[in-house]
């Protein structure tokens, strides 16, 4: 064994080790409290929420904690009548004691209770509830399924609420149901998961149109987006304005914007969940839709009947191919297009009842190109410019229960991110060639526990290694032909960077009395690269304190580390020019920590939930190009880690979400009020200035309308104050000189090149934008399908809302100068769409 070899393995022992002996340290030093707590009498392990009575709670505590009596566990999965999907969120909840449970992201719940008959209520919104008896002489295993219900829970007696936003511990979070998320309207008809993220509060988009998310101050790369499980780096198609992600394909979204749980780490700002579905186990259906730039299809179905079943969806845009026979008829020679594709397939076996494995595969595309021919009185010369990315997603995972009480997932992935820009010109001299490629690759391993020894009681812990290998902009430039001097050269010889990322967490959940629960736990992580290494202990804690059966009290601490920053060329908008970019020996993570206080309340009888927040976060250790530099370098010593400056965020505010969940009408109501600073001590003479998405009131206001059994309308309307500037003061001129290598080593090209003088960072800011968008799906029903047609308009007033700010030069009638003029581009107006969709 290599010296090298034996040294990485050592490494990698020793980062597990100390991470798992920190977060067994961390137990340790709260088990005393704990044990003080049960002694004091605050806490006991079968505790229940104060939804009734004080006097019928400690009646039913004492019946509940009698040492001596026997306890046995209900557990299982609750999944779709219909189609055997795993359901997420499901509330199992046991009358007599008061105690309740939801479900995992796999449908899997456990229940401890005294060895008795047990009635229980199963309740999701969207499904009917459901109510079973149980007799709990001995451990039993229960597969419940669930009956959709069109119309939600109204026609059915309520018992209970289940778990709202004020029982839950998770604050800054919210769930969004996917047929909420396919009913609002969207840009050109298209749904886009990450365009409704946008609609909630401390959730940013980034210049008009697009999808990116910046949360709470943060950017787009301090965003944890899981696919399964797995990193999605690159969430974008059409350069930015759309998500990758196909709504027919998803089953689950959650978004987390701050209060971290332990066993998320890797980004600072929040956590984008996705899970897939997982198809029907049943029977064989699926849909097929098109609309003005896109056609998507979906297809699922059984492969063993009630044990295994598949998923197969694409998508893809056919502007190359609508634009192709109008290049065709043009005189000339020139072509140019665009197009994506995205694709997605899923797999699972049910291997027994305590068993199941699940493959997942997904991958997309985007590519725009250009080819041109213009020629001269010398020569003829064609050129090529080709901008294209791709993202590759594969996971394996494997679910095992063990005993009654412990839910294990083992997962493997691969996780891979390429872009690429490339321009070729050819004459009769020769060919050159400029090609930038860059892209971050991962392996990763990891496996979850999860113990639920009595409902009042959630531990999870687990540990994972990931392998990156990042490509932080491979610049060459090649000149071959007869008439030239060949010339092969790449510019950043030491592009490749390869890293090793160890990571081990512990989190507890307790019900300390019927009043106050409370989330602690640690994640601890280990980055290797190169000959350096990074080593960091995050603490997390979580408490809710309810204040009486419709209000809640909620504060959170999260300390976050990242171990990846995002080099981005222009902001806003998703480049393939944008370099994802390892923590080194000279640029150190990125560091957050972030406070949040919140109250929570729920109005008529659950159906509004009423969320009140305010977070600080301060950021540490972010990155930014120096004044003067780009992402292209001609000299090999030059590489990104000496073009860019390191400094310091700063982001706080308040949010107000109201939300409703139930009846004929849904939706929210959402607004914040946000600053957000960034100081560079090599920029902007080190003074504070905004950040670029620094907007201090952004308003929301998403509505759903059941008008009848077939007819839905949905709007949206949107508010922000403009987004924060940089601007030129003026104007001077500069020469720069360039080598010219397919002539002669001495030949240089000198051009004169104008330079702007810019003053103080983003101190101006873009006029304000509002918008509203309105949608309405008709559905009809056929001998052998559904159909769903849907028209929508996007910006329906025409609002000129600011794209950019375009800034020309102009010269004076009177005098020979060139004087500054700034003009607002308007990139969106009335945007009609129309969408049909059959499901068969």
């Amino acid at each position: 064994m290599s010296i090298r070899h034996f040294r990485s393995r050592f490494l990698f022992t020793y980062a597990t080790l100390a991470n798992a002996s920190l977060c067994i340290l961390f137990c340790c030093l709260i088990s005393p409290f704990i044990g003080v707590a049960v002694c004091l009498g605050m806490w006991n392990p079968n505790s229940q929420d104060a939804s009734t009575n004080d006097s019928e709670i400690d009646f039913r505590y004492n019946d509940i904690q009698n040492t001596n009596s026997q306890r046995n566990t209900v557990n299982g999965f609750v999944r779709d009548l219909e189609s055997g999907e795993s359901l997420v969120g499901v509330t199992v909840y046991a009358q007599d004691y008061l105690i309740g449970t939801v479900t995992n992201r796999y449908g899997f719940f456990s229940l401890t209770l005294k060895a008795d008959s047990v009635l229980l209520l199963i309740s999701h919104i969207g499904y009917t509830p459901q109510l079973i008896h149980a007799n709990l002489n001995e451990d039993i295993q229960l597969n419940i399924l669930l009956k959709p219900s069109v119309m939600g829970l109204e026609e059915f007696e309520v018992i209970t609420d289940g778990e709202t936003d004020v029982e839950i511990l998770q604050m800054s979070g919210v769930s969004l149901a996917i047929s909420d998320i396919k009913d609002l309207p969207v840009l050109a008809g298209e749904v886009d998961i990450f365009k409704t993220l946008q609609l909630l509060p401390g959730v940013q988009s980034g210049i008009e149109g697009t999808s990116g998310l910046y949360v709470r101050g943060g950017g787009p790369d301090q965003n944890l987006v899981l696919l399964d499980g797995i990193p999605v780096y690159n969430p974008n198609h059409l350069f930015g304005f759309l998500s990758v992600f196909s709504d027919d394909a998803i089953k689950d979204v959650s978004i987390i914007k701050g209060g971290f749980p332990a066993r998320y780490g890797g980004r600072l700002s929040s956590v984008v969940e996705l899970t897939m579905k997982e198809g029907d186990l049943h029977q064989y259906k699926g849909s097929a839709s098109a609309g003005l730039i896109a056609s998507s299809f979906t297809f699922e179905g059984p492969i063993r009947k009630g044990k295994s079943s598949f998923l197969v969806s694409g998508r893809r845009t056919y502007i190359d191919i609508l634009t192709l026979p109008f290049q065709l008829l043009s005189d000339n020679d020139d072509r140019s297009g665009y197009y994506f594709y995205d694709v997605t397939m899923k797999g699972n076996y049910l291997l027994s009842n305590k068993d199941r494995i699940y493959l997942s595969f997904y991958t997309s595309r985007d590519r725009a190109y250009e080819y041109q021919v213009y020629g001269s009185d010398v020569v003829d010369t064609s050129v090529r410019d080709e901008l294209g990315w791709r993202n590759l997603t594969v996971t394996g995972r494997w679910n095992r229960v063990l005993g009654s009480k412990i839910f294990v997932n083992t997962l493997l992935g691969l996780s891979l991110y390429r872009s690429r820009n490339q321009d070729e010109e050819r004459n009769e001299r020769g060919v050159q060639h400029i090609s930038f490629l860059s892209g971050i690759t991962d392996g990763i391993g990891r496996i979850d526990f999860e113990y639920i020894p009595v409902p009042s009681h959630h531990l999870r812990f687990g540990f994972g290694t990931t392998i990156h290998s990042y490509h932080t902009g491979a610049f060459s430039e090649r000149w071959s032909g007869t008439d030239v001097v060949p010339f092969d050269t790449l510019y950043t010889p030491d592009y490749l960077n390869r890293a090793m990322e160890v990571n081990a967490y512990v989190e507890d959940e307790l019900r300390l009395s019927s009043m106050l629960l409370i989330n602690a736990g640690v994640h601890a992580s280990s980055f290797f690269v190169g000959r350096h290494g990074y080593h960091s202990v995050q603490p997390r804690v979580g408490l809710r304190w309810r204040l009486n059966s419709n209000s809640s009290l909620k504060f959170s601490f999260a300390s976050m580390k990242q171990y990846v920053h995002l080099l981005a060329t222009t902001s806003g908008i998703s480049l393939p020019l944008d370099l994802w970019v390892p923590a080194t020996t000279k640029v150190r993570p990125q560091e957050a920590i972030q406070y949040g206080i919140g109250l929570t309340q729920k109005l008529r009888n659950g159906n509004y939930d009423i969320a009140v927040e305010g977070f600080y976060k301060t950021i540490n250790n972010v990155i930014a190009y120096k004044d003067g530099t780009h992402h292209y370098s001609y000299t090999p010593s030059d590489n990104w880690e000496n073009r860019v400056a390191v400094g310091n965020g700063l982001s706080y505010g308040a949010e107000l979400f109201v939300h409703k969940k139930r009846g004929r009408i849904t939706g929210w109501i959402g607004y914040s009020l946000t600053k957000t600073n960034r100081t560079f001590a090599d920029l902007n003479n080190g003074k504070s200035f905004p950040y670029r998405y620094d907007r201090l009131h952004d308003v929301s206001l998403a509505v759903n309308i059941q008008w009848n059994e077939s007819v839905r309308l949905a709007f949206t309307w949107v508010y922000g104050t403009g987004q924060a500037v940089w601007l030129p003061l003026g104007q001077s001129y500069g020469r720069f000189h360039r080598p010219i290598p397919q002539y002669s080593n001495n030949s240089v090209r000198s051009e004169v090149t104008p330079i702007r003088v810019y003053g103080e960072r983003n101190s101006y800011r873009m006029p304000e934008h509002h918008r509203l968008d309105i949608a309405i799906h008709m559905s009809r029903k056929l001998k052998w399908a559904q159909r769903r047609l849907s028209f929508g308009v996007y910006n329906a007033y025409y609002r000129k809302n600011a794209f950019a700010i375009e800034v020309t030069q102009r010269s004076s009638d009177f005098e020979e100068a060139q004087y500054l003029v700034f003009n607002k581009i308007t990139a969106f107006p009335i945007i009609p769409s129309v969408n049909y969709r059959l499901y068969f």
